[in-house]
């Protein structure tokens, strides 16, 4: 009787869909505001009686990558791990390091677009999923913008006016993350894109311009002089601080990204967010977004389930997980026919990855961060905070470029006659 009882039961947990034994698949990420999004992906596998259970991990952005590296390099670590684009930085070394898998064969990129893919892609390999296209410029309050009868800057000179005029009535015209070295990085990207135009960028990359041309020089002063306009004691302030600051109107404007709206619709949610690209120097010019495709979800080589990890990994290829991530976190999806949310700062956002990417960029995505000392780490994350700080002037930044990419970038050496 009671083995019969207990086969009863054993078969009701099967039939449950609950089982006796379920593979864990371990994913590591430093996105703390996916979780839901891998709640939602549980779901679909238990659907699947699929027999897996999925156990996701977030770390600080800034320890991420060096914990999950570590762990790898170790023998350890998880079955899944998101990781930044190709080429460039740890991601190719993971790759070269046999750390991280191809899956090319082994999943259907059908739903992705070559300019997605592309950032997933090394030596005609695919080594990861891509999960979101972010779209980065200012992104303001447009109650407060309202408030005192003001309007999206078209110019760089209408900037410095919004931001006298919320000056002089007590407001914060902008919150900075001076703690945080890459916000201040894709700041000089984000408004480079704009200020320098596309045209000049390609020149850089083409060696026809180096760090020391006036107008490299001139975008960091203007990006300096801008800093009378940023809260008090700016340097001493994180993502964590400008989130609450910009969500309960401390501050009017951000520089960021639109992975930002779930945080601050979290914290608030009667905000009501605009977005415009950081305005040229003069009106007969266009303005451009830095786009750039986020990262991948990748299968490692330590993965003690890849059967199992696999099932996951299939599920993030569909436009159904686009649609769940989207919708969770208020991104653009990298796989394409995802069914996003009406919402309209997605909805610009995605018009402006559409009609207004900049198609030369220098930040991450760029072929100038793929030397070492590279542009983002190497140079402008420390530079920006020091510049910012007063330690260094804007010449003394250009300078640093200069020596730094000098060392290893081709079309530069060349220039240089090195």
């Amino acid at each position: 009787m009671v083995r019969k009882l207990l086969t009863v039961g054993v078969l009701f947990m099967l039939v449950m869909g609950i089982g006796l034994a379920r593979t864990t698949v371990e994913i590591w990420s430093w996105r703390t505001q996916d979780a839901a999004v891998w709640e939602e992906v549980q779901k679909i596998l238990d659907q699947q009686n699929a027999g897996v259970q999925l156990s996701f991990h977030a770390f600080l952005p800034t320890e991420y990558d060096a914990k999950m590296v570590m762990a790898l390099q170790g023998g350890q670590g998880p079955d899944i791990a998101y990781t930044r684009r190709l080429p460039g930085g740890r991601t190719e070394g993971l790759v070269t390091s046999g750390l991280v898998l191809p899956l090319e064969d082994r999943i259907d990129f059908s739903n992705f677009a070559d300019g997605v893919i592309s950032n997933a892609t090394l030596d005609g390999r695919v080594y990861g999923v891509p999960f979101a296209v972010q779209v980065v410029g200012i992104f303001y309050n447009k109650d407060m913008f309202d408030r005192y009868g003001l309007e999206e800057p078209r110019t760089w000179d209408e900037l410095i006016q919004v931001s006298e005029i919320l000056k002089k009535n007590g407001i914060n015209p902008f919150f900075i993350m001076g703690r945080e070295a890459w916000t201040l990085t894709m700041q000089h990207a984000m408004t480079g894109v704009s200020i320098l135009g596309p045209e000049w960028i390609k020149e850089l990359a083409e060696g026809k311009r180096d760090f020391l041309d006036p107008d490299w020089i001139h975008l960091q002063k203007l990006m300096n002089d801008l800093k009378v306009y940023f809260q008090p004691g700016f340097m001493g302030n994180d993502s964590n601080d400008m989130n609450a600051a910009f969500a309960f109107e401390d501050a009017a404007m951000v520089f960021y990204g639109v992975w930002g709206m779930q945080m601050w619709r979290e914290l608030n949610p009667d905000i009501n967010v605009g977005y415009f690209m950081v305005p040229p120097l003069r009106e007969d010019q266009e303005p451009y977004a830095y786009v750039y495709m986020d990262g991948m979800i990748s299968l490692t080589s330590n993965s003690r389930n890849p059967e199992a990890a696999m099932k996951v990994l299939e599920i993030t290829a569909t436009p159904k997980f686009g649609t769940i991530f989207s919708n969770i976190t208020t991104n653009i999806p990298g796989v394409m026919g995802a069914q996003m949310p009406d919402d309209p700062i997605l909805m610009e956002a995605n018009y402006i990855a559409e009609n207004h990417a900049s198609p030369y960029v220098y930040w991450v995505g760029s072929e100038f961060v793929v030397g070492n000392p590279s542009l983002y780490d190497g140079v402008l994350s420390p530079g920006m905070q020091e510049m910012f700080a007063g330690r260094i002037t804007p010449e003394e930044l250009a300078q640093r470029a200069q020596d730094a990419l000098s060392q290893w970038f081709e079309p530069l050496m060349k220039r240089l006659g090195k």
